[in-house]
C-alpha cells in the first residue's frame, strides 16, 4: 500500500505540471521499487511458510533436513529461512530446537521438547555418575565382600518381586501373541538378575535399568491388563494395545541387549583366554601345526 502511495503521489505532481529535481524523482522511483520488492519478498517468504507447513503433514513439527530435501535446498539455506521467518513472525509460535535441526510450529510442542530434554539431561547425568563410580571400582575390588552382598540383596530382592508381577499380570491376561511376548520378557529378566547376583560389580551398570526402564515397563503391561478387561474396546483401546504390543518387541529386544552387555566382559576375557592358549600350545608343538614360529 505504502509503495501504491508513492506512486500516486509522484504522479499528481506530474499532472500538476510541478517540476521535480532529477534527485526527488529518482529517491520517489528508487522507494517504490524497493517497497514493491519487499512487498513480493514477503509474498513469496509466506508461501513458502505454507509450503514448510503442508509438508509438516499434520505434525507440529519437521526436520530441517527434510524440509531441504523436499524443497530441493541445501540445509543452511532453508536454515537461515526458517530463522527469518520466526524472526517476522510469520509462525507466531515457531521454535528450533537447541540443535536447529529441528522446526517446531507451536509452543505446546516446543514445551513439550523442552521437557523430554530436561529429562535427557537428567539421564546423562545420571549415566555419567553411574560411570563414574563404575571407573572408581575398576581401580580395585570392593573392601568389603559382605557389603557387596548386603548392597546386592536390596536389588535382586526388587528384581524378583516385578519378575512376580510380571507373572501374574501374564496370567490375568487373554491372548496368545501377547502371553509369549511377556513370557520372553519374564525369562530375560531372570537371566539378568541371575547375572548381577552372581556378578555384584556390574550393579552400576543396572541404575537406569531398575530407576526407569524396568517400572515404566510394567506400568505399560498393567495398562494393558486394564484395557483388556474393557468389554467393548472402543478404537482408541485398541490402537493403545497395538502400541503397547510393538513396544514389548522393542523392549525385549533392548533386555536382551543389556543381557548380553553384562556377559560382555567375559566373553572377551574367555576369547582371550582361549586364542593364548592355542598359541601356547602351538609354540610347544603340540597341535601338530609344523608352519608355526
Amino acid at each position: 500500500m505504502a509503495s501504491i502511495g508513492v506512486l500516486v503521489t509522484l504522479m499528481l505532481f506530474l499532472a500538476k505540471g510541478v517540476i521535480l529535481p532529477l534527485v526527488g524523482v529518482s529517491a520517489f522511483l528508487f522507494g517504490f521499487i524497493f517497497m514493491i520488492d519487499r512487498g513480493c519478498m514477503r509474498r513469496n517468504r509466506i508461501k513458502r511458510a505454507e509450503r514448510y507447513v503442508a509438508l509438516c503433514g499434520g505434525k507440529s513439527y519437521i526436520d530441517i533436513e527434510e524440509l531441504a530435501r523436499q524443497m530441493g535446498k541445501s540445509k543452511k539455506h532453508i536454515l537461515k529461512d526458517v530463522k527469518k521467518m520466526i524472526k517476522l513472525g510469520i509462525f507466531p509460535e515457531g521454535h528450533l530446537d537447541a540443535q536447529e535441526s529441528c522446526l517446531i510450529l507451536d509452543d505446546a510442542t516446543f514445551r513439550g521438547y523442552l521437557k523430554l530434554e530436561k529429562e535427557r539431561k537428567a539421564l546423562e547425568m545420571e549415566e555419567k555418575v553411574a560411570r563414574m563410580q563404575e571407573k572408581q571400582k575398576a581401580k580395585g575390588a570392593y573392601v568389603m565382600q559382605e557389603k557387596q552382598i548386603g548392597d546386592e540383596q536390596p536389588l535382586i530382592k526388587e528384581g524378583n518381586d516385578c519378575i512376580r508381577k510380571l507373572r501374574k499380570l501374564n496370567e490375568d491376561i487373554e491372548g496368545e501373541v501377547i502371553s509369549a511376548k511377556l513370557s520372553s520378557l519374564e525369562n530375560l529378566l531372570q537371566e539378568i538378575f541371575d547375572r548381577v547376583k552372581e556378578h555384584p560389580e556390574q550393579m552400576p551398570q543396572m541404575q537406569k535399568f531398575m530407576n526407569y526402564y524396568l517400572p515404566t515397563t510394567l506400568k505399560l503391561v498393567e495398562a494393558y491388563r486394564e484395557f483388556d478387561d474393557v468389554s467393548v474396546p472402543g478404537a482408541d483401546i485398541a490402537s493403545a494395545k497395538i502400541e503397547i504390543e510393538q513396544t514389548l518387541d522393542t523392549i525385549n529386544q533392548a533386555f536382551a541387549e543389556l543381557l548380553n552387555k553384562l556377559f560382555r566382559s567375559t566373553v572377551y576375557d574367555v576369547t582371550t583366554d582361549a586364542q593364548v592358549l592355542q598359541t601356547m600350545l602351538a609354540k610347544e608343538g603340540l597341535t601338530g601345526n609344523k608352519d608355526f614360529k
